[in-house]
């Protein structure tokens, strides 16, 4: 709990605790719908085909998700479309990782981030607009990956290590901030 000599309008804390208790459930739903796809298919409403093969998203987390899908179902120019594709430039890990994230708003622990995943995630930060949404998305495929490579790689020397990671850090900085 955090203390402070200020008074909390008890109304403004009381809606905030609100709203936080209704992400919380927001969040709950969309995992419950990733998990149990099969029994949620009536609320899924709109298709991505990629290499041939098809995934239903609900077009609300979309919505919440996704400046593009934002866009698009929201507009006043809307055209109704339930079908969208090319995203053929992402392998098919790269699209479980934003199918699982688009879902949860969180990366699966067993996936392994390489540099290849990060480059094509990059891709499809700009597909789906997502740096708009949630910038932190970038800055946790990092931190997965600079975990990943601490546990995974064994270098001689620590001095090695730390250069590695900070070159890294500054490639991928690099890379979201569009440099």
């Amino acid at each position: 709990m955090i203390y402070s000599n200020r008074i909390i309008n008890p109304k403004l804390y009381s809606e905030i605790k609100e709203i936080i208790n209704l992400n919380e459930k927001i969040e709950e739903t969309m995992k419950r719908i990733y998990l149990n796809e099969n029994e949620n298919e009536n609320e899924k409403d709109f298709i991505i085909e990629r290499k041939e093969k098809q995934y239903k998203f609900p077009k609300l987390i979309l919505i919440m998700r996704s400046e593009l899908y934002r866009g698009m179902f929201l507009s006043v120019t809307n055209d109704k479309s339930n079908k969208v594709t090319d995203y053929s430039e992402l392998s098919n890990k790269s699209f479980q990782i934003f199918e699982y994230w688009i879902y949860s708003n969180q990366i699966k622990d067993e996936i392994e981030i390489t540099q290849e995943i990060i480059n094509e995630l990059e891709i499809g930060i700009d597909y789906f607009q997502l740096n708009q949404t949630n910038p932190n998305l970038f800055d946790l495929l990092i931190k997965n990956l600079i975990i990943k490579i601490k546990i995974k790689i064994k270098i001689k020397s620590k001095i090695q290590s730390k250069i590695q990671i900070i070159s890294l850090l500054i490639i991928f900085r690099n890379c979201k901030l569009g440099f």
